[in-house]
């Protein structure tokens, strides 16, 4: 029988091989790399939102994915009004972008 601890390492052990896999899927690479030049294209930031209804990508694709490019910086919140009140969404970009 397992205890807690071994069930616990071995959940974060699945989890490291499935994230290993996704990260060094193609696909990933293709997600990644149209991210990058998104960002690199709005030195004045951009939202996750709206990279995923420029692409197409789901937001925890979107998140995902910006994570994983080192260079990606916060540089301001953008304000986004909605029925149910008002939200901040972090502007990203690429730094040092010349």
């Amino acid at each position: 029988m397992q205890t807690d601890l071994e069930t616990h390492w071995i959940g974060k052990e699945v989890r490291n091989i499935s994230y290993k896999t996704v990260i060094n899927d193609e696909h990933t690479d293709v997600q990644r790399d149209i991210i990058r030049r998104i960002l690199m294209g709005h030195p004045e930031g951009i939202t996750d939102l709206e990279i995923c209804i420029i692409t197409g990508f789901s937001r925890t694709s979107v998140t995902a994915r910006r994570n994983e490019i080192p260079e990606v910086t916060a540089v301001g919140y953008a304000k986004i009004k909605g029925e149910n009140g008002d939200r901040l969404n972090t502007l990203w970009s690429i730094e040092n972008i010349v």
